[in-house]
Formats: structure tokens, C-alpha cells, sequence
């Protein structure tokens, strides 16, 4: 059964065999999840649907601060941007090579809520 809902499936596809991944146990109530489910989604959006939307999420160095309203509707135009704009499709991997600043934050939970795959990178490391 396939427990994704990713079109591209190259990271799906190099996963270890099913007998040598490890055995996730969610005994805990607060561990029942959905069958399906986009990380975004449910850190995000789901914050905004039960009232936190005026609560600050983001706290940046300088006073910088996002709160989850503000970073959903930024991580809303960026994921439609790499739908619409880029093509990008469900599975996808996107690199994101940036500091760590709340626009990096809302890059991230964009490319998920695009249902892709973030991989990010620090700029700051260097080959030796």
C-alpha cells in the first residue's frame, strides 16, 4: 500500500526495502494521525482554523516577528507560485540553500504544502 500521495516517486522509489525500514509505533493517543497528511497543513493551517492565527509563530533576531496568519498567507503565495508558475508537482525535491531567516521558514513549509520534498542546505557550509 502506498502511503503517499507523491507523483514523482524517485524518493519513494529508494527507500530500503519495507523489511529494513524501522517499525514506527504511534501508541500514544496524541500520536493518531490521519492516514494522509501535508506537514503544513497541519502545523500551520490548522493554528490559523483554531484561532491561533494572531498568535506569533516566527520570532526573528532584529524584532522580526510573524505570526501564523502572516506566515500562512506568505507560505500560500510561495506554494502557489511553485504550482502554478514552476510546475512543480507532488514528490518533486526542491533545494533551498539559504540562512536561516523566517522567509527560509516560509520556503519550507511552501514546498511541503506543495506536497514536494524540502532539501535544505546552510550557505555558511563549506566543502573542505
Amino acid at each position: 500500500m502506498r502511503r503517499t500521495g507523491h507523483v514523482d516517486t524517485f524518493a519513494e522509489d529508494r527507500l530500503p526495502p519495507a523489511g529494513e525500514q524501522p517499525q514506527m509505533l504511534f501508541n500514544l493517543p496524541e500520536l493518531h494521525y490521519p492516514e494522509t497528511i501535508n506537514a503544513a497543513a497541519w502545523l500551520l493551517d490548522r493554528n490559523v482554523e483554531i484561532g491561533n492565527g494572531d498568535r506569533r509563530c516566527v520570532l526573528a533576531p532584529g524584532g522580526l516577528t510573524w505570526t501564523y496568519a502572516q506566515l500562512q498567507r506568505a507560505v500560500n503565495r510561495i506554494a502557489n507560485v511553485l504550482v502554478t508558475e514552476y510546475g512543480l508537482i507532488a514528490g518533486h525535491r526542491v533545494l533551498l540553500r539559504a540562512p536561516n531567516t523566517p522567509m527560509l521558514v516560509a520556503c519550507w513549509l511552501a514546498v511541503l504544502k506543495a506536497g514536494a520534498i524540502a532539501v535544505t542546505t546552510m550557505p555558511l557550509y563549506r566543502a573542505t
